[in-house]
């Protein structure tokens, strides 16, 4: 078993000493924690979606697809979030069958996704089908057809892909081996410039032709479901705005998905183009036959934090489109949550080109750290203001038919400025009709009075 020291001081010795040019695997560690954490919160909007009513079936469907996100999300990057042991090689690699599995049934929930915005008897079967059978009935279609796909193209290492491993405890010669139980096809050369986070190990998938033909599926099943929805129009009317309301933002959340997925496919098509062929065992950066682009080391990792990216944007939208009229506030919470995300992302991503480049250029790279820090710091407030107008646009105010008479009253009972003994009492009958909490009251009267103020004098 290859001994890398305990966890917090592997991963301090890695991320401190991350580098584009060379020993690179902290800033992969980093977007694979970060994909970990995805799976997190995705799982946490699966249980809002549930919670907001678990009996209907378009909830159950939503929530299914979010858990299919999520676990995407938890295997799309598992070889990099540790230095894995060699005798994880077959959890490793069983993890990529779960990746592409979830990959399948995430295209089928896609093409099924417009079917419970159409009008006729299809909406009902559906609707019917999640309700009672769908949670378990197309988990296991998806994992039996994949199942027989892979031994009809010579078993699991050769349909899905090997996964390569590598082990170096110091500069020089290291050893490796892979998944399937083969040598690693080169002698592992521990290079000089790595020597920061030694001792390491390194697992490295390769794309076999199931895989190939899996990882566009879902980008394709976006757009289908994002033309299809596109093309519906239903009749707009006071009884169905909440509807409309929600098929806008499930098309936006379908729109989103596909142009994050497609910016994958391009990313993938581009390095392939770079290395001349699909990456396999060789292409390694301890092969010292095989020399690494750096831009192999800066974008590859790229490719799967995008279907992270892509997988967050969707379950936020459709979070909100799914619950914002069953959960009081929800609509708000999600605004806030995007917001906060966006910039902590935005930091994230700044405060580590920033430390590299000026490690690169002056060999400081704290000064890097302060120099992006301290700007965001004193904006924080109106770059927080920019990310909540963009949160606004894509998940715009709603409020249920209850909140919105609630609303009209309070404005009515205010027009004279002052709220009498009796209209406060109506006020409260009516709150507690609508089971409305106080920091919801309190949250549509603001609102009420902001829009009052807002509106142009004669």
């Amino acid at each position: 078993m290859a001994d890398v020291g305990g966890p917090l001081a592997y991963y301090w010795r890695t991320i401190t000493n991350a580098d584009y040019g060379t020993s690179f695997i902290g800033y992969w560690h980093i977007l694979a924690l970060f994909s970990l954490l995805s799976a997190v919160f995705l799982s946490f909007l699966a249980y809002l979606v549930l919670k907001a009513d678990a009996t209907k079936g378009k909830n159950r469907f939503m929530a299914l697809m979010l858990l299919t996100e999520a676990v995407r999300c938890s295997t799309a990057m598992l070889f990099w979030v540790y230095s894995w042991p060699q005798e994880a090689l077959d959890f490793l690699s069983s993890a990529r069958v779960v990746y592409y599995i979830m990959s399948l049934q995430l295209f089928i929930l896609y093409v099924v996704a417009p079917l419970f915005y159409s009008q006729g008897s299809r909406r009902g079967l559906v609707q019917k089908f999640f309700s009672k059978h769908g949670l378990y009935a197309l988990p296991l279609f998806s994992f039996l057809l994949i199942y027989v796909l892979m031994n009809a193209l010579g078993g699991r290492h050769e349909a899905i892909g090997d996964v390569g491993w590598t082990y170096c405890a110091s500069v020089g010669t290291g050893e490796g081996t892979t998944a399937s139980g083969g040598p690693m096809p080169f002698v592992v050369s521990c290079p000089e410039s790595w020597s920061a986070v030694y001792p390491m190990t390194l697992s490295s998938p390769t794309l076999g032709p199931l895989t190939q033909m899996l990882m566009i599926l879902p980008t394709m099943g976006a757009v289908i479901a994002a033309v299809i929805i596109t093309k519906q129009t239903p009749d707009v009317g006071e009884s169905t705005a909440n509807n409309v309301g929600e098929l806008k933002a499930v098309r936006l959340g379908f729109a989103g998905k596909a142009v994050l997925q497609i910016t994958t496919i391009v990313l993938l098509m581009m390095l392939i183009g770079v290395l001349g062929e699909r990456p396999t065992l060789d292409t390694h950066p301890f092969n010292p036959d095989d020399q690494v682009p750096s831009i192999l080391i800066a974008v590859g990792p790229l490719l799967p934090t995008t279907v992270v990216l892509a997988a967050l944007f969707e379950g936020l939208v459709f979070t909100y489109a799914v619950v914002k009229n069953d959960m009081f506030g929800i609509d708000e919470k999600l605004r806030r949550g995007f917001s906060t995300a966006m910039f902590t992302g935005l930091f994230a991503v700044l405060f580590l080109v920033g430390t590299e480049a000026m490690e690169a250029v002056f060999d400081r790279g704290w000064l890097g750290g302060v120099i992006i820090g301290l700007p965001l710091i004193v904006l924080r407030n109106p770059i927080l203001l920019s990310f909540s107008r963009l949160a606004k646009a894509i998940m715009p105010q709603s409020f249920t038919q209850n909140e919105r008479i609630y609303i009209e009253t309070y404005k009515t009972a205010m027009s004279d400025g002052v709220l009498t003994e009796k209209e406060q009492s109506m006020l409260n009958i009516q709150a507690n009709s609508y089971g409305l909490t106080a920091s919801r009251r309190e949250f549509l009267e603001a609102y009420a009075l902001q829009v009052d103020d807002a509106k142009p004098e004669a």
